[in-house]
């Protein structure tokens, strides 16, 4: 594996995981190593640190680890999480964060709706700030998700009101061929292959319908795993040039815009 991701890891922007996690300082510890093993360029990080399935997370401990981890470790980069019920302090993390070079964007807590008016003040001061919004999509049947996550077209909403930012869907929509199409006729989304989803002709979609430039590489390390998430793109019946821009050269163009980590 080491071997066949040797053009993809030595081409000029080398290999960037767009969605990763870590929940504890071990988690931490094994994005890093795993980065350096593989010759990973960068890891974009989110954390709620104490992660557990609250009603309300306080993302203001993982924010400070993040920052933290992405000064300890030149592979870092970080997303600011928000929970955009609680817009007061969701500001203020940005206000605390965002114009750092390590940070890069945010991303919104998982159990809420892209085009929530709640949701609208962080994508006003990302269109302002230019920063990346990081947006969950999934069908998930936890007690606390369910009903509440965004689905692709309301990322879709969203973003259509909000055309200067970059939008970032995680794993394709979680439906994704529903997802793929959803996002389509909105230039300013790419959408991440990141997590557990790995299907035959996925990436392949993604790259026919939204073209090679708005497709990203994630992992969403460590709940998966980076072999499969990385061979979901190498395996892909694709040109080797589409699978450096979604391995690292459509992020790596995302940071350039902000001079953020490349």
């Amino acid at each position: 594996m080491l071997e066949s991701l040797a053009p993809f890891r030595d081409s000029g922007d080398g290999i960037i995981d767009s969605h990763a996690h870590f929940w504890s300082s071990d988690d931490l510890g094994t994005i890093v190593d795993e980065a350096r093993r593989l010759g990973l360029r960068r890891v974009c990080v989110s954390s709620l640190y104490d992660w557990d399935w609250r009603e309300a997370p306080d993302p203001g401990a993982g924010n400070s680890a993040v920052f933290e981890a992405a000064g300890e470790n030149s592979e870092l980069l970080g997303y600011v999480y928000l929970d955009p019920r609680f817009p007061d302090a969701a500001q203020a993390q940005i206000d605390l964060y965002i114009d750092h070079p390590s940070m890069i964007g945010v991303k919104l807590w998982i159990a809420c709706k892209a085009n929530d008016p709640l949701v609208q003040p962080i994508a006003e001061r990302a269109e302002r700030d230019d920063f990346i919004m990081l947006v969950h999509s999934w069908r998930r049947g936890s007690r606390l998700a369910k009903g509440h996550q965004t689905l692709p077209v309301q990322v879709a909403e969203m973003a259509a009101s909000f055309p200067g930012v970059d939008v970032i869907m995680a794993h394709l929509g979680g439906d994704w061929e529903n997802g793929i199409r959803e996002v389509a006729n909105v230039p300013s989304v790419s959408v991440d292959t990141c997590g557990s989803i790995n299907e035959d002709g996925m990436v392949e979609m993604a790259v026919e319908v939204l073209g090679a430039e708005r497709v990203l590489f994630g992992s969403d390390a460590p709940g998966s795993g980076y072999l499969p998430n990385i061979g979901k793109v190498t395996s892909a019946l694709l040109e080797e040039e589409d699978k450096k821009l979604i391995l690292g050269g459509n992020m790596a163009r995302l940071l350039r815009k902000r001079s953020r980590g490349v």
